[in-house]
């Protein structure tokens, strides 16, 4: 787009901000934005080490199984020992350190002292820069190895998250109908409370889980945190997931299980805008029973979350709990968001479940 598209929406009030919103969004022809490490777009660190230039290439290959033994690559696996005649010797830090033990002040010192087999076998050395970490893209790979040859196994599935045209025209087009059943609750809600006019959308959130294994809504919520102060609407949608499945910690109406993660109102609503839209749950066997038909997921694995805004902290880690698949949100959250605006939760290595984020919608 030529203008930002938030420029095109006005701030009269919020039913007219979501309608603008709404607008812009099934207009877009943009594919969504994987949200990943910001380790994939920033260029590869690099770390100095030295090299020696090898007198006799037919002595290469003794030469490499003699260094790989005394002088092991310990902390740069990813990279060859080897790029033409020049030989990766060892870090530049190594050198210090082994400077401060053995009053050692120079590359051919050190090489003197821990491989001594090799004394004459180069004619130079050199102190260099390269990629201190494995690449992970193609992009990175192609840049690190102008630095040094790397060791690079290309994951197809990484790249084309990161092409920005991961989903298809069908795929985009049912994301672009749950996040407007997010703005479309919100709407509702805004109404149904004669929330005064504002001219920021962001105060708002609702909340979208969907079952892409029966293409159907499993459950909604909006933002309750006037009332609750941790009913965000992340959390009530993790909620009323659980209600699906017989669970559950807040008022909950039973009638019907499947349904039970959209309350009646919201639902008749709902199905009056999105006639082509399937709701409900899968039907929930608990292992209780005894059959081996357990149907049911833990709360939300495999599903998919729409938001209107960045969850913060707290509703990622409550995402990451409840085994969520993919998150996707259509407005940064800048103060508080946890996927891409303050922080990045779903790059961080150590946590035991991973979801994919994307953004873009507008």
């Amino acid at each position: 787009m030529a203008e930002p598209p938030m420029k095109k929406i006005r701030t009269e009030s919020v039913t007219e901000v979501i309608e603008d919103i709404t607008t812009v969004l099934m207009e877009s022809k943009d594919n969504l934005t994987c949200v990943l490490s910001q380790d994939l777009y920033k260029e590869i660190p690099t770390i100095k080490v030295y090299v020696g230039f090898i007198k006799q290439p037919k002595e290469l290959s003794q030469a490499i199984r003699i260094l790989n033994d005394k002088l092991p690559l310990n902390t740069l696996q990813h990279l060859k020992r080897v790029r033409k005649k020049d030989v990766l010797l060892c870090t530049s830090s190594e050198l210090k350190k082994a400077g401060q033990l053995f009053n050692i002040t120079t590359i051919k010192e050190f090489m003197d002292r821990n491989v001594p087999d090799l004394a004459s076998s180069f004619e130079y050395f050199k102190e260099i820069d390269v990629p201190a970490v494995a690449p992970k893209l193609k992009r990175q790979s192609i840049e690190a190895n102008k630095l040094w040859s790397c060791n690079f196994h290309p994951n197809s599935y990484l790249e084309q998250l990161a092409s920005n045209n991961f989903f298809n025209d069908i795929e985009l087009a049912i994301h672009k109908v749950c996040m407007r059943i997010a703005f479309e609750t919100a709407r509702m809600y805004v109404k149904r409370d004669s929330h005064p006019p504002i001219d920021n959308i962001h105060n708002l959130n609702a909340c979208v889980v969907y079952d892409p294994s029966i293409q159907s809504v499993v459950a909604v919520s909006f933002d309750n945190r006037d009332s609750h102060p941790i009913q965000h609407s992340a959390m009530i949608a993790i909620d009323n997931v659980a209600k699906t499945q017989n669970g559950g910690a807040w008022s909950a109406d039973k009638e019907n299980t499947r349904l039970s993660g959209i309350t009646k109102e919201l639902l008749t609503y709902l199905k009056e805008k999105f006639d082509d839209v399937n709701f409900g749950a899968k039907l929930f066997r608990p292992k209780s029973e005894g059959t081996d038909d357990t149907s049911g997921p833990y709360l939300c694995t495999g599903y998919y979350i729409y938001m209107i805004r960045e969850p913060c902290l707290m509703c990622a880690m409550a995402l990451v709990h409840a085994r969520v698949k993919r998150v996707f949100f259509c407005l940064d959250n800048p103060n508080f968001g946890a996927l891409k605006s303050m922080a990045e939760l779903q790059a961080v290595p150590f946590l035991n479940h991973h979801f994919e984020v994307f953004t873009g919608f507008l």
